[in-house]
């Protein structure tokens, strides 16, 4: 297990190849992300002031810098590129984690946002062939262009009927496994397969897990502090714990690509499943 000493104002950004920690500024309008002492990015917006303005995840990946930020009422996706500018995008409310891959990322709603308020028009085009505005969060899982802004949902009627709250996904670079809580109690995974586009492989859980990983080919999921590599149905293959006493004094537990990050008060400390 990594351990990396904290400041103040930091924050772990995730890469494919293993993350680091960034320290950022905020002054009046201005977020200021570093590594090191080297200025990433610099982001001027009126969003930065509010005092519950939030940092909740970061991903670093082909010069791109992208930030899930948040106030009190809704959830942002912040885009700074080194050669195509800066982009940002209100995507509803309660937006839990994202992926970043190419120029798309792929976000999940929590129970909060699928069964909010805050109507948004995703580019006035409907959704599934409807024409009436719905709230964005209400799509559950969608892939948004970073670049356009173009919206789409990635989950159809049958399964947004019964759903709640999608808690995790990862990505094993052919699909994105989401996992999703049914109105019947059932937790469940779905598989978003990246070349035809479509939803399959529907699995029901006699288990509980809280966060979903990838490294490679092979998923793994999380609970407490447990890792269980899984197979294609989500069968345990392989069993690995976590330090119980780093797990009890994480302040909160984050996910990305193949990293787990414990965040206590003084210290990042990473499970580096690619290095296990």
């Amino acid at each position: 297990m990594l351990k990396i000493k904290k400041q103040a104002q930091s924050i772990y950004a995730f890469k494919e190849t293993g993350g680091e920690v960034l320290d950022f500024q905020i002054e009046k309008d201005c977020l200021k992300l570093f590594s090191g002492e080297e200025i990433l990015c610099e982001i001027n917006d009126e969003i930065i002031s509010n005092r519950l303005f939030r940092i909740n995840k970061v991903i670093l990946l082909d010069e791109k810098i992208c930030i899930l930020c948040n106030d009190e009422a809704h959830s942002y996706l912040i885009i700074s590129c080194m050669t195509e500018g800066k982009f940002k995008y209100r995507i509803g409310e309660a937006a839990l984690d994202f992926i970043l891959l190419k120029n798309e990322a792929y976000i999940i709603y929590s129970e909060e946002g699928i069964f909010g308020n805050e109507y948004i028009s995703y580019l006035e085009k409907g959704f599934l062939g409807r024409k009436d505005k719905l709230p964005l969060a209400r799509l559950a899982f969608m892939k948004i262009d970073i670049f356009t802004g173009e919206i789409t949902g990635l989950l159809d009627d049958t399964i947004l009927e019964t759903l709640i709250d999608v808690q995790s996904m990862s990505c094993n670079n052919k699909r994105i496994r989401i996992l999703c809580y049914e109105e019947n109690g059932d937790d469940f995974t779905l598989d978003y397969d990246l070349t035809s586009k479509k939803v399959r492989n529907k699995v029901v859980l006699d288990y509980t897990v809280s966060g979903l990983l990838s490294v490679g080919d092979d998923f793994y999921a999380r609970y407490r502090n447990r890792i269980y590599k899984v197979d294609e149905s989500m069968e345990i293959t392989e069993e690995i714990i976590i330090d119980k006493k780093v797990y009890d004094e994480a302040s909160s537990i984050s996910n990305g690509y193949s990293e787990i990050v414990l965040e206590s008060e003084n210290e990042f400390n990473i499970v580096q499943l690619s290095k296990l």
